[in-house]
C-alpha cells in the first residue's frame, strides 16, 4: 500500500474525514485557482468515476447477456475471477481513456469465455494493461487493427500513406515520432512485433498498407485479442 492509498483509508475511517476535505477546499479558496481545483474535488471527479462506472458496468452486463451461453459458471464463482474483476473495475474508475477501459472491458468478458488462457497469463495481460502506457496501446492498436483503429478514432485512411515516420505521427498525432519509437520499441523488446524501432529510419521499396504487413508477433496477437471486443 503506497503513501496516497494509506491516507485515503486513514481518511475513510476518520470521523472527522468530512471536516479535513472541507478545510483543504476552504484553503483552496483562497488561491486564485483554488475554487476550479475544490470543484475538481467535490464534484467533477467523483462524477466523472461514477459515469464511467455506470456505463462500463451496462456494457459488461450487455456482453455477457450475448455470451451467456459461452460463460464458464464455475470459473465465474472463483477467486481467480474475483481478482480479475476487482483489478478491471478498479482500472475502468481510475482510467478516462477509451482504449484502456475497452480493455479492462474486455478482459472482464473474455476471462470467462477464453478457456485455453492459463490464468497466469490472463494477470500477465492485466498487469500488462494496467502498466502499458496509453501510447503502447494505441501503436499495436494500430499495428493488429489499423483499420479498426482508425474507425474507432474517425481517422480517414487516407492517411497511411508513406513510410513509417510518416503515417504514424498522423494515425497518433498526440505524440511525436521520437516518443512512438520508444514505445514501438519497448513492444519489440515485449516480443509482440516482429519489427523493432529501425523501420522508422529504413527504407524501403514498399509505403502505405503495404508497408504494414503483419508486423505483430503470435503474442501479440494473443495479447491484442484477449483486450479487445469483437475483433
Amino acid at each position: 500500500m503506497n503513501k496516497i492509498q494509506k491516507v485515503e483509508k486513514h481518511l475513510k475511517k476518520s470521523k472527522h474525514s468530512e471536516h479535513i476535505i472541507n478545510g483543504i477546499k476552504a484553503v483552496l479558496a483562497n488561491f486564485p485557482i483554488g475554487s476550479g481545483i475544490a470543484s475538481l474535488i467535490s464534484d467533477y471527479i467523483p462524477s466523472q468515476r461514477e459515469l464511467r462506472l455506470m456505463e462500463f458496468t451496462e456494457n459488461i452486463a450487455k456482453d455477457l447477456s450475448e455470451l451467456q451461453d459461452e460463460i464458464n459458471e464455475n470459473y465465474l464463482k472463483s477467486d481467480e475471477y474475483a481478482f480479475i474483476f476487482e483489478k478491471c473495475y478498479k482500472g475502468a474508475v481510475e482510467n478516462y481513456q477509451k482504449e484502456k477501459i475497452i480493455a479492462f472491458r474486455a478482459i472482464l468478458v473474455n476471462s470467462l469465455v477464453e478457456f485455453e488462457i492459463t490464468q497466469t497469463e490472463k494477470e500477465f495481460y492485466l498487469n500488462l494493461v494496467e502498466n502499458f502506457s496509453l501510447l503502447h496501446i494505441q501503436v499495436l492498436s494500430f499495428l493488429a487493427f489499423p483499420k479498426k483503429y482508425l474507425e474507432l478514432n474517425e481517422l480517414d485512411e487516407s492517411l497511411v500513406s508513406g513510410g513509417f515516420s510518416s503515417f504514424f505521427p498522423k494515425v497518433i498525432p498526440t505524440a511525436n515520432v521520437e516518443i512512438i519509437k520508444l514505445a514501438f520499441k519497448d513492444l519489440y523488446s515485449y516480443g509482440f512485433t516482429n519489427t523493432d524501432s529501425s523501420i522508422f529510419n529504413t527504407m524501403t521499396s514498399s509505403s502505405g498498407w503495404s508497408l504494414l504487413g503483419d508486423r505483430v508477433s503470435k503474442n501479440g496477437r494473443n495479447f491484442m485479442n484477449f483486450i479487445s471486443i469483437n475483433q
